[in-house]
C-alpha cells in the first residue's frame, strides 16, 4: 500500500493520548497533510523540500527522477499528460503517488493500488461530471485553487465543499497559491478538505514553515462537525410508516 495513503489515513485518525506513566509522547499529527509540490527549479525545490520535510512531495514531470525528492518521504509525479510507458517509468523509479488529469490518463495509471492515484480537477464542475469522476478507481482528488489570493470567500468555500461532500471515500487535495490562516485551514477542514499542495519555489522559507507549524498546531476537529458533513441523508424527506401486522388482527379477532 502506498506511504502516502497510510499518512492520510493517520491524520484522518488523529492522536489518541497515551495512557500509564512512562508511556513515551505520541508524534504530533497535523490537521491536514501537507504536499509540496516541484514545478520549476528542480535542484531547489529539492532544496526546499528536504528542509520543509512535508508529508508527500509532487514532481512536475519532466526531470530525471533517477534522483528522488527527500529520501525517506512519499514523491510522485504530477504529469499533464501521459503514456503506458510513462505510467510504468514513473513506478520502476520508485514513485509512491501519481497525479493525473482526466482527459488522456490512460487506464494503466489506475491499474494498480500500490500507489496513490491522484485525479487532478477543477472546481465547476456539473453534477453529472462529478457523479462519473467519484465512480472512478482514484483514491484522491487534487482541486485546485492556486487562482484563489486574499482571505477566503463563502463562495469559495461552497465551491470546494461541492465536490468534497460528494466525493464519498476520496480524500480531497487542494493546491492554493498561499498558506490559508489559522481559522481558514480550520474551516477548510471542516468543509472535507484532508491536505494542501503549494508550490515550494512560489514560497519563502519562513512562510512554509510557518504554513506547516499552524497545520501542526490546528486543534482536534470537533466530531459534531465531521458527523454533520458525513451524515446519511434519506432520499426521501419522510420515512414510511411500517406497515400493520394484518395476521396479528386476524388472531386477535379468532380468539374473541
Amino acid at each position: 500500500m502506498s506511504k502516502f495513503l497510510d499518512r492520510m489515513e493517520q491524520i484522518s485518525r488523529g492522536t489518541q493520548a497515551p495512557l500509564g506513566f512512562g508511556v513515551a509522547r505520541p508524534e504530533k499529527i497535523p490537521g491536514m497533510a501537507l504536499v509540496g509540490l516541484i514545478a520549476d527549479d528542480y535542484s531547489a525545490g529539492v532544496g526546499a523540500v528536504a528542509k520543509l520535510a512535508p508529508d508527500a512531495t509532487l514532481v512536475a514531470a519532466g526531470p530525471d527522477l533517477s534522483n528522488p525528492p527527500a529520501s525517506g518521504l512519499p514523491w510522485g509525479v504530477r504529469a499533464a499528460s501521459m503514456s503506458q510507458e510513462d505510467v510504468k517509468s514513473y513506478r520502476d523509479s520508485g514513485c509512491d503517488l501519481l497525479a493525473f488529469p482526466l482527459e488522456g490518463t490512460p487506464v494503466d495509471a489506475v491499474a494498480s493500488d500500490e500507489i496513490a492515484r491522484i485525479l487532478c480537477i477543477d472546481t465547476g464542475l456539473e453534477e453529472n461530471d462529478l457523479r462519473a469522476i467519484m465512480a472512478l478507481p482514484v483514491d484522491m482528488l487534487l482541486v485546485s485553487m492556486s487562482e484563489h489570493s486574499g482571505v477566503w470567500t463563502l463562495s469559495e468555500l461552497a465551491a470546494v465543499g461541492t465536490i468534497s461532500r460528494r466525493a464519498g471515500d476520496k480524500y480531497i487535495l487542494l493546491q492554493v497559491s498561499q498558506p490559508p490562516a489559522g481559522k481558514e485551514l480550520e474551516v477548510l477542514r471542516d468543509i472535507g478538505v484532508h491536505g494542501l499542495v503549494v508550490d515550494v519555489g512560489q514560497l519563502t522559507s519562513e512562510a512554509l514553515a510557518g504554513l506547516k507549524k499552524g497545520l501542526l498546531d490546528m486543534p482536534k476537529q470537533r466530531p459534531g462537525r465531521q458527523g454533520r458533513r458525513n451524515a446519511i441523508i434519506p432520499s426521501s424527506g419522510f420515512l414510511r410508516p411500517e406497515e400493520p401486522d394484518h395476521e396479528d388482527e386476524e388472531e386477535e379477532d379468532d380468539d374473541e
